[in-house]
């Protein structure tokens, strides 16, 4: 997530318009210190209150003595540049000889972080002064066309003045240039990047992933690569026929948050993929540590009319210490059995595919407006909010709920039940779960699981193959408590068997 930080542009009326047309300098600060404040420079370039040099107001520029290596010169500040002519006066001073003024542009680099030029002043014209045409105390009045491709650019204008001889001279007042002011003094003199908001949350809109609602800015997943994998054993707390295909489901978790870093939804993408269960069995998700309260509602669950579970008017189970979602209560509700003495829904190979329905959940977080003035600044939940690391994947609870006997719900291997299991089946039969909680959902038989989750979208079984056969590291890594062969479920050499894998996704 990125957040957007503001610097405030000084507001300097004493050096440009703004009517946001042209920018102005007319030496009428009368303190070089000023302009530099500004974001101007100038090298042998000096104010002058003489009145014998001053031809508009109180002060002007004098050009002092330069070289070619080292010449007079006035830099602007940088300016989103615009159509017309860049003005300025000259007044010729005595010994008056062949000179030129040169207007140059330097193209903004943001990759140039001292100073932000860029390597090359392009010229843009030169003025030839000739004291067969110019007189002494003359005014003149110089102009530079701006060249049509740098409208619209952010560039510095570079003027030059060449006087012919060491005695010779001129001052210079009046300069203009059309465009907007966009240096920052605040911050290195650098452009002030003027950033689109539609939403007014304080975050860019090339930035936000919602730029037009203001509740929301960032989405942050748990899965960056797609979908990932759970899947299921209903036979707990016996071993059953370890194929791992019971219930298959992918799903996606995208913890959107707010410009203020709080979460204020949660979105569940859940593809059902397969059911290899004789099992009528239903399917949730608790995010353990998010208090039921924090909830403002639940939408797109797959709810029976007669469903056993008994759901808060949020949306969430009733009767449960964590936010717990019931994502849907029959897996008949999201996946239809082929017929024809299938055995499950796609978990038979010899007969077609069945589509499962993409769900989409959203959990609302429960918001609070904190306002100033007239305009909303924040939302945050009413206890305290709920960031990123109360929703990490230490958080994601999911569960099976065997054959609409609630109080049956077989987890992640070391993950709590929720308050509707029945803990007497803890530690009978297969189940070596001892009221430790990192035992929970572990096997008598070297921990083995029943139920895994892969951040992946990886193949499951074909129904009444153990899952050992399909994925030949899966027992090593089990055995080792994840030590061993973490990456058990990955396409390499030697780590599956193709053959026995279905690749529905």
């Amino acid at each position: 997530m990125k957040k957007i930080i503001f610097s405030c542009l000084i507001s300097l009326v004493w050096f440009h318009s703004f009517a946001q047309s042209e920018v102005k300098n007319d030496g009428e600060l009368g303190s070089s210190k000023d302009y530099y404040n500004a974001c101007w420079e100038m090298d042998k370039l000096s104010l002058t209150d003489n009145k014998d040099h001053v031809f508009a107001g109180d002060y002007s520029f004098l050009v002092s003595e330069g070289s070619r290596n080292s010449p007079s010169y006035l830099k602007s500040p940088w300016i989103e540049l615009g159509e017309g002519n860049i003005k300025l006066d000259i007044k010729t001073l005595e010994k008056l000889g062949n000179g030129t003024i040169y207007a140059y542009f330097i193209r903004f680099d943001s990759e140039n972080k001292k100073t932000g030029e860029g390597s090359d002043p392009e010229l843009i014209d030169y003025y030839q002064l000739s004291k067969d045409e110019l007189k002494k105390d003359e005014i003149t009045d110089v102009r530079f066309k701006m060249p049509n491709e740098m409208v619209g650019e952010v560039a510095k204008i570079y003027l030059i003045f060449e006087p012919n001889g060491k005695d010779e001279g001129m001052a210079v007042d009046n300069v203009v240039i059309p465009g907007k002011y966009v240096s920052d003094p605040s911050s290195n003199c650098f452009p002030k990047v003027e950033i689109k908001d539609t939403d007014g949350d304080g975050v860019a809109d090339e930035e936000d992933d919602y730029p037009e609602d203001k509740y929301k800015a960032f989405n942050n997943y748990l899965t960056p690569k797609g979908f990932g994998t759970l899947m299921f054993e209903d036979l707990w707390p016996a071993k059953g026929d370890y194929d791992f295909n019971d219930l298959v489901v992918g799903y996606k978790i995208n913890r959107v948050t707010n410009a203020g870093g709080d979460v204020v939804e949660v979105v569940i993408d859940i593809l059902p993929r397969a059911a290899g269960a004789g099992y009528s069995n239903g399917f949730g998700i608790e995010f353990t540590g998010i208090s039921p309260t924090r909830i403002e509602n639940v939408e797109g669950t797959k709810i029976s009319s007669n469903s056993i579970h008994e759901l808060m008017r949020n949306g969430l189970e009733e009767g449960n210490e964590h936010a717990t979602i019931i994502v849907f209560d029959k897996v008949a509700n999201v996946l239809t059995h082929p017929g024809g003495g299938a055995v499950g829904i796609n978990t038979d190979p010899k007969f077609s595919l069945q589509s499962g329905e993409m769900m989409r959940i959203v959990m609302h977080i429960r918001p609070e407006i904190i306002t100033t003035g007239p305009e909303i600044v924040m939302f945050r939940s009413r206890e305290d909010p709920v960031r990123l690391k109360d929703l990490t994947m230490e958080n994601f609870n999911p569960f099976l709920i065997v054959n609409q006997k609630r109080s049956v719900e077989v987890h992640l291997p070391g993950k709590l039940p929720t308050a509707h299991a029945d803990k007497s089946l803890f530690g009978t039969k297969d189940d070596n779960s001892n009221g430790d909680e990192s035992s929970y959902y572990k096997g008598k038989e070297n921990g083995l699981p029943w139920g895994l989750n892969v951040t992946e979208s990886i193949p499951y079984m074909v129904n009444k193959v153990d899952i050992t056969q399909g994925y030949n590291m899966f027992y090593k890594w089990a055995a080792s408590g994840g030590e061993a062969y973490p990456d058990w479920y990955l396409e390499k050499g030697g780590y599956r068997e193709n053959k026995v894998l279905l690749n529905a996704k």
